[in-house]
């Protein structure tokens, strides 16, 4: 009876130190999002124009993203911090679920060293300041199998069906959310509890709920000409590319900084000891969870030995990272071996390090004496952004019926927002037939009825409008100097009369 009082305690305790604890990190990647401010990724305003006419799909991605964005700035208005909301909040809901599975799986000591490790990994907090499909899709992906536990441990039709139902969610947020089901597939091929599964009629009807859930956004690439897939497959340049392992290898050592360095390290030593040493500690549990984890990175590592790969494409794989780190930190800080419990706190520290350096970028560079540049920035890509189109913000209020188009989904995402009178649906026209972006794909300026544009662009002049339009002219230049030897230049033309092709 003591015991089990103790053991109640223990885990009451590890709740609450790890709530407080994700509690007080999310305050802060709050204040600094609003405090600093981090202003938009072109990408974040590209979605916030799909959040203006909620749909089934979009051009580049299933339509989770542009829901979330639609839910936050509804209620809270159209803040940059409310735009990125969603992201620090589904992040902090991610590291809380990755407790109960692992208190589920094992205890809650592992639980708390899981949801401790997802809430510090440097993808996560890097991703905490901008909305992605990275949030969602990290977020479903834990609660979709924290659902099949629960349903795999007691056969309940609701946790089933909930399974199903969040599987489907997660389908919505982020297409390669199908690797989740490889999971099960590669466990069956290990553990007989697997086998089970896979002869569960119940797990097959999970897999129907969350296909159901996909229909209407197949439904809408049918009638798109299954655009999102067009474009999944020419990120990937399948085409251009021939095999290298170097950069696949590249790729790999990147996952030091999605992960954290020290943290990815003991995982892996931990994974090779228990795999030579055939340990008998390593448990069915143990076993899902490296399915939950390998599957997704090897796909993933193929993908860019066979072509191309961001370091952020296997995110997914991180949540079961961290519940497998979570279950051998926990073990290391109870055997109470010095040396054990050092590289624990290292591993924390190294992420706690990275997160500051990269949310302090500016002080951090200060204080080790380098100079920020375009090669060294990794906030290079949203400085300034809001005082450029500041300077043309005047011009935009002189004449406010007149329609922003350009050759540059950059641009009239940026303008579309950081105009005073935003506009969301810029006309665009590249000269190409390639259906490239959203805008091109619903506002392409040969199907507008408009007579007259404000248009903006980095890279054409005269000679090139003129090939679409019969008057051009130039309304304004500026720049704004980013750094001394790098600086951004936008020109505005009022163009008119539209020659139909």
């Amino acid at each position: 009876m003591q015991s089990n009082t103790q053991s109640n305690i223990q885990q009451v305790s590890m709740w609450q130190w790890l709530l407080i604890i994700v509690s007080c990190v999310f305050a802060y990647r709050l204040v600094i999002t609003i405090n600093t401010p981090i202003s938009l990724f072109y990408d974040e305003a590209y979605y916030l124009s799909w959040a203006q006419n909620l749909d089934w799909g979009y051009y580049s991605k299933p339509p989770m993203v542009a829901w979330l964005i639609a839910t936050t700035t509804h209620i809270f208005g159209m803040a940059e911090w409310a735009v990125k909301l969603s992201a620090p909040v589904l992040y902090a809901a991610t590291a809380i679920l990755c407790f109960a599975i692992n208190k589920q799986l094992f205890n809650a000591k592992a639980g708390f060293w899981a949801g401790l490790t997802f809430m510090l990994m440097p993808l996560v907090s890097l991703n905490s300041l901008f909305v992605t499909t990275d949030a969602p899709q990290l977020f479903f992906w834990a609660a979709a199998f924290y659902a099949f536990i629960q349903a795999q441990h007691s056969n309940k039709w609701f946790y089933w069906g909930l399974a199903g139902l969040l599987g489907g969610l997660g389908l919505l947020s982020k297409y390669t959310f199908i690797l989740l089901p490889v999971t099960f597939l590669i466990y069956a091929l290990i553990s007989q509890s697997g086998r089970q599964i896979l002869t569960n009629p119940r797990f097959w009807i999970a897999c129907l709920i969350a296909i159901t859930l996909l229909i209407p956004n197949l439904v809408w690439n049918f009638h798109h000409d299954f655009i999102s897939f067009q474009h999944t497959s020419e990120i990937s340049k399948h085409a251009q590319n021939s095999a290298s392992l170097a950069r696949m290898l590249e790729f790999l050592a990147l996952q030091l900084l999605v992960f954290g360095p020290v943290a990815l390290v003991i995982l892996t030593v931990c994974g090779v000891k228990s795999i030579t040493q055939q340990s008998q500690q390593t448990t069915d549990s143990i076993k899902l969870l490296w399915c939950l984890f390998l599957p997704t990175l090897a796909v993933i590592s193929l993908q860019a030995l066979t072509a191309r790969a961001n370091m952020n494409w296997a995110a997914a794989a991180y949540v079961g990272a961290s519940l497998l780190a979570g279950y051998y930190f926990s073990h290391m800080w109870q055997n109470k071996i010095i040396y054990q419990r050092a590289l624990v706190i290292l591993a924390m520290v190294a992420n706690l390090v990275l997160m500051g350096a990269f949310y302090h970028f500016n002080a951090f560079t200060q204080l080790i004496g380098v100079e920020r540049n375009q090669h060294n920035d990794p906030y290079k890509r949203i400085l300034k952004w809001p005082q450029l189109v500041g300077e043309f913000d005047p011009i935009f209020k002189q004449r406010p019926q007149a329609k922003l188009a350009s050759d540059s989904r950059k641009l009239l995402a940026y303008f579309g927002y950081y105009l005073s009178n935003q506009d969301f649906q810029g006309a665009h026209i590249d000269g190409t037939d390639h259906i490239g972006h959203h805008y091109e794909l619903k506002y392409p300026i040969n199907q507008q009825t408009e007579t007259e544009y404000y248009f903006v662009t980095q890279n054409w002049h005269e000679q090139d409008l003129l090939t679409y339009f019969s008057t051009v002219e130039l309304v304004k230049q500026a720049s704004v100097d980013v750094y001394p030897e790098f600086k951004r230049t936008v020109r505005l033309y009022r163009v008119s009369g539209y020659k139909q092709e």
